[in-house]
């Protein structure tokens, strides 16, 4: 996504947060998923332009989890009811990532990856490992790992280089006389499970089931 086109979204989601926030409120089968009813308290201060980066990014998060809050809201209970510290722990790292994040997209990002644990499409250590490593990359490298349909082995394309430090992908040697001491990149597990958890939200999402 171009700067140009990224420019009116951000100032639309800035102007209409109070709208945002007060959407959200009024969701009460929403609020159930801890990381937005704390979200909600903090972004009730909504003057500050702080707080409605943060409405603007929960916007997108909520939007990225589809219509069917209550079927969320269901299953999120029972993951509670299965562990309460998994549950917790989740919660906790998807609400301070989200605070931190840079890229709008990142939140709808994390939305995806909420909706693949809460279907055990991913653990909970998934899940946390996956939105670690969603904060440290670049959204654009991000993208190319999603674009990809098979992982290329021993490559050197930049997109694999970059999301390295992320865990996402990982540096390995050449093997042959003619590559001794070339280095090559490719998708570690950690990558590939995180490109199935986005594409079963994005799945999930369209489907609104």
């Amino acid at each position: 996504m171009s700067e140009q086109n990224d420019r009116p979204l951000l100032e639309a989601s800035l102007e209409s947060a109070e709208v945002i926030v007060d959407a959200v409120v009024n969701d009460e089968v929403l609020k159930e998923i801890p990381v937005v009813s704390i979200a909600i308290s903090i972004c009730k201060g909504i003057e500050s332009i702080r707080n409605r980066v943060f409405a603007a990014k929960l916007q997108s998060f909520v939007f990225g989890l589809g219509q069917n809050h209550e079927v969320l809201a269901a299953k999120y209970r029972r993951k509670i009811e299965e562990s309460p510290e998994d549950a917790r722990h989740v919660g906790e790292t998807l609400f301070m990532i989200l605070e931190r994040l840079s890229d709008l997209d990142k939140a709808d990002l994390l939305a995806a990856l909420f909706r693949a644990y809460i279907d055990n499409v991913i653990t909970s250590e998934d899940l946390r490992r996956m939105a670690q490593a969603v904060d440290m990359s670049f959204m654009d490298d991000l993208r190319a790992l999603f674009a990809v349909e098979r992982h290329p082995k021993k490559s050197e394309e930049a997109w694999l280089r970059y999301l390295a430090p992320s865990g996402l992908t990982a540096p390995l040697g050449g093997n042959t006389f003619g590559d001794i001491g070339a280095v090559y990149y490719e998708v570690t597990p950690l990558g590939a499970r995180l490109q199935n958890a986005y594409y079963h939200g994005r799945k999930k999402l369209a489907g609104t089931k």
